[in-house]
């Protein structure tokens, strides 16, 4: 046993759950560390002696003490260096963000240091040095200088709810500071509304196809076939760029979408679906024949990032990989010519959008637009379209199923409204 100095406030419950080993029920201690981890245990065979373990754990927690597995688990977090009355606004995020990183995807925890680390940055810039001088009016008018850089009313809900989870962590969950969280009594400009309405009309997409045949695009990323995969498919940007050969099969069409633990990614090694949600999508004959057109390459690669204790990125690892889509990469010394994995579209979408005059598009529109298809054009039910692009029926109905004036305007000319309502 070890004996720490930890975080004021912590106050441990141990918890006692029966569960199942063969035939007979055994009882397991379930408790939290002071940095958030859980521990659960196997704790005794018998109710009773179980319940007596888990008060004198409880009571061994409240004076600081660890045995070999709570301290593992407490890794640096029992080092002391943290346990101050006041916590910088900066230094407060870094704590929340590190302690709290392995609840999160390394694409989340990259994110949400990017946009959590910009966020309080200028609210220690505005004046609050310290975490617990942040007052719901500060937070409001961090809030509403966003909304004047047209930022939309989605990503201004999405940086309240991730500084929220940070006020909550500090003041609720580990009790480090005493304050009450200033997100709650925080309010959203209102703006066009949460959900993007936007799809691209008939024309447009015709000029973005005339665009991907006739356009030279200065871009070594495959832009144009990205473009028309996600335009036959609805996929998500990410699936397409993680896509190998070995996920489509040739004789059924089917493409198959699954986490792949050594696929090398912007982020790390390993890449999953959104939600981790394994999917098979049968694949309509038009990307199944551009499909037969691309090229295999046999040397494709993918770096990923070696970051130091900092986090920063000091170098990278190359692992081989079989994109379906990579990008060309020439050696500006020995002119050597090779494949490696495409991190970023933005330059050649933004191109393609140019060269065929559409503004206000973004790449996530065609997904939409291709869920607006197999509902008007194939009477796909809501479920079958949100199975089929990968999503659940209730949010393919209200976030992929746009209100598209054309088509109401088509459907209204089907019928006389007064042969519909019975008149004579």
């Amino acid at each position: 046993m070890t004996q720490s100095s930890l975080l004021i406030g912590y106050e441990p419950r141990c918890s006692v759950y029966p569960r199942k080993s063969g035939k007979r029920k055994v009882y397991y201690l379930s408790y939290y560390l002071p940095n958030g981890k859980r521990i659960l245990r196997f704790c005794h065979e018998k109710k009773s002696l179980a319940t007596k373990v888990g008060h004198l754990k409880e009571e061994e927690l409240l004076q600081g003490i660890f045995d070999e597995m709570d301290l593992e688990k407490l890794g640096d977090y029992r080092s002391g260096r943290i346990n101050q009355k006041r916590l910088g606004t900066v230094e407060a995020v870094g704590l929340y963000l590190n302690t709290t990183a392995e609840n999160r995807t390394p694409r989340a925890q990259y994110n949400d240091e990017k946009i959590l680390n910009m966020l309080f940055r200028e609210m220690e810039q505005s004046g609050s040095e310290f975490i617990d001088q942040i007052s719901p009016l500060d937070v409001q008018l961090l809030i509403n200088q966003h909304s004047k850089r047209s930022v939309s009313e989605a990503t201004l809900k999405y940086y309240q709810r991730g500084m929220s989870k940070v006020f909550k962590w500090l003041s609720e969950d580990m009790e480090i500071v005493e304050m009450k969280n200033p997100l709650k009594k925080v309010k959203i400009p209102k703006k066009s509304g949460l959900v993007r309405d936007r799809i691209p009309t008939k024309a447009e997409m015709a000029a973005l196809h005339a665009a991907a045949v006739e356009g030279v695009i200065k871009n070594r990323s495959p832009i144009v076939e990205i473009f028309k995969f996600i335009s036959l498919t609805g996929a998500r940007l990410g699936e397409v760029l993680h896509m190998e050969w070995e996920d489509f099969d040739e004789k059924t069409g089917v493409w198959t979408i699954r986490s792949k633990p050594r696929c090398p990614t912007f982020y790390g090694l390993g890449w999953k679906p959104k939600w981790d949600k394994w999917r098979q999508v049968p694949l309509f004959d038009d990307a199944i024949e551009l499909l037969e057109y691309l090229p295999r390459q046999e040397k494709v690669y993918g770096m990923v990032p070696v970051r130091d204790e900092n986090k920063e990125i000091i170098g990278h690892e190359i692992y081989p990989a079989n994109f379906v889509f990579p990008k060309k990469v020439v050696d500006g010394k020995s002119g050597k010519v090779g494949y490696c994995r495409v991190n970023c579209i933005r330059n050649g979408w933004e191109a393609l959008k140019k060269l065929a005059r559409v503004e206000n598009l973004q790449l996530r529109d065609l997904r939409t637009y291709f869920n607006h298809i197999l509902k008007t054009n194939y009477n796909f039910t809501s479920k079958e379209a949100g199975v089929y692009i990968g999503n659940n029926e209730v949010v393919n109905e209200l976030h992929y199923s746009p209100y598209h004036e054309p088509t109401i305007r088509e459907k209204m000319q089907r019928l006389p409204l007064k042969d519909a309502q019975g008149w004579l």
